[in-house]
């Protein structure tokens, strides 16, 4: 396995490390309705899409390195964070860097395995990007004068988020798109 392959892998179990985590901080905030409970879950949630936006950035590093350099500004693609921004400058470099969802392989007759793509029950490129800018208003404290941020209604919506990152990344593909590499990766 190279080192791109490694560090895709372990951005990905630490992404649903944090899911994991995201449900035991909804458990107990069911259990002692304590906001501070529902923030960490939320709060954990960003981390898990953050964590697929630089799982990402592993098969198109070089790619992504040469992009991030000839910014503007910051052009040091290390210290990038914020998972919205990474996916949009992915899409500039490779189309098709986003996981491809897949059901589980079934195996053919010929002794080959197919993969058919998921149609729902996954995290959609726009939701990643709709939910991750979500996020970002209820990782801070409320300002009394500021309007309602509903938060209620948005905890609710978690359990469904968590739900289909995993159906984005329990079996998906990756295509990648480089001078040295044409291929993918399931």
């Amino acid at each position: 396995m190279s080192e791109i392959q490694s560090i895709n892998l372990h951005m990905l179990s630490e992404a649903a490390l944090r899911l994991r985590a995201t449900n035991r901080y909804l458990e107990e905030y069911a259990i002692t309705q304590q906001i501070v409970d529902a923030e960490s879950a939320i709060l954990q949630l960003r981390k898990a899409l953050e964590y697929i936006a630089f799982s990402s950035i592993a098969p198109n590093k070089k790619e992504y390195e040469l992009f991030r350099a000839s910014a503007d500004m910051r052009t040091d693609y290390k210290k990038d964070y914020h998972a919205g921004k990474i996916l949009q400058a992915l899409g500039k470099i490779n189309e098709d860097f986003y996981p491809y969802p897949l059901l589980s392989a079934t195996h053919q007759q010929n002794g080959s395995f197919h993969f058919d793509r998921k149609t729902t029950g996954y995290l959609t490129k726009k939701r990643f990007a709709s939910t991750y800018d979500r996020i970002g208003k209820y990782l801070h404290a409320d300002n009394p004068w500021s309007v309602d941020k509903n938060f209620p209604s948005f905890v609710t919506e978690i359990p469904s988020i968590i739900h289909d990152v995993f159906g984005l990344i329990e079996c998906h593909a990756v295509f990648i798109k480089t001078p040295e590499f044409n291929g993918v990766w399931v």
